[in-house]
């Protein structure tokens, strides 16, 4: 049932004009990090369909504005643009707990706590790693998890999902449903002609 919905929304999506494009396929993507489930995301925005790189640009850019999130650029080649897209007081929230900011000190990161330097070195550190194993704590993976995967620990992974899952299965679980929830959220409200801006409205408030 929900595959044939997918169907319908990414028909759906395809029937529309580049702003609506732009907009809908946040929405969408973004569904975790506006209800307030996850801190990040990150977007890769390509030159090919579409030309997702120039629409962000000419579009994308002023509506994370309007849904209330903040985003820094990570990466900008001729032909993509990664860009990790946040919720400030969430993400703010989840990386000053006392694990996490201790982890972020061992690799270098700003001891004043600041979130805007924090991310500045997040930049530098893509940049030079290509996609450094932090990024996993800033897109809400529990510590652990970024530590086992980090080290190449010999534990078994036990589930993958959003992240590979080597310690608290039950925990992950909840945090995918919640993740899908969003997103099925989405997909059913716009299948039945909901404007875009509303389900923002809805999904901070009905989840």
């Amino acid at each position: 049932m929900m595959e044939e919905k997918q169907k319908q929304f990414y028909s759906v999506l395809n029937s529309k004009n580049n702003k609506e494009y732009m907009e809908l396929y946040l929405v969408y993507s973004l569904a975790p990090v506006i209800a307030g489930f996850k801190p990040s995301s990150t977007i890769n925005f390509k030159r090919d369909y579409r030309d997702l790189y120039f629409q962000w640009n000419l579009h994308g850019k002023k509506f994370i504005k309007e849904l209330g999130l903040n985003y820094i650029i990570l990466r900008e080649h001729q032909d993509y643009i990664v860009v990790l897209i946040y919720k400030e007081n969430t993400l703010k929230e989840y990386l000053l707990e006392e694990s996490n900011i201790k982890f972020l000190k061992k690799l270098g990161y700003d001891e004043k706590n600041n979130l805007d330097s924090w991310l500045e070195t997040l930049k530098i550190r893509y940049n030079k790693y290509h996609c450094p194993h932090e990024i996993g704590l800033f897109l809400g993976i529990p510590i652990e998890d970024v530590i086992d995967f980090m080290e190449c620990t010999e534990k078994k992974c036990l589930m993958c999902g959003y992240w590979k899952v080597y310690n608290d299965c039950y925990k992950a679980k909840e945090i995918f449903s919640l993740y899908d929830n969003s997103k099925k959220y989405i997909v059913s409200k716009i299948l039945e002609g909901r404007s875009t801006l509303s389900l923002v409205n809805d999904i901070q408030t009905n989840f």
